[in-house]
């Protein structure tokens, strides 16, 4: 059985990418791990929820495959970080936000997906 779920990304150089996700997104630094050949930060999300943002020596650079991995979150406020994801240094936006009956007809909520400073695909669905 799973007890836990986390996600990680991997960066060249974490801190640079941690300023988006703490700055832009609000995540709190919960947790850091600073050894001399593995360091990272354990973002909070939500309650039971954590982001790693880590070193790894075999990354470089921007997401050569930014599609392969979408994170998905859900918010319940979708226009505020709408807002302020489009305003936020570095990110492309890939899909405005829509409402997702456009695909689902049953569906009612809507969804935005953007790219971060480094090309990793993240996209939100709220009402």
């Amino acid at each position: 059985m799973i007890t836990k779920y986390k996600y990680f990304i991997f960066s060249e150089d974490p801190d640079k990418l941690l300023e988006f996700y703490t700055k832009v997104l609000a995540f709190e630094i919960i947790k850091e791990l600073k050894l001399p050949k593995d360091y990272g930060y354990s973002l909070k999300v939500n309650d039971g929820y954590e982001l790693w943002i880590a070193h790894h020596s075999k990354v470089e650079g921007y997401n050569k495959d930014p599609y392969r991995h979408i994170i998905t979150m859900y918010t319940n406020n979708i226009d505020t970080m709408y807002r302020k994801i489009r305003k936020a240094k570095g990110v492309k936006i890939v899909q405005e936000l829509i409402h997702m009956s456009e695909f689902n007809p049953k569906e009612k909520r809507r969804v935005f997906t953007f790219f971060d400073p480094e090309g990793n695909c993240i996209q939100f669905i709220g009402d």
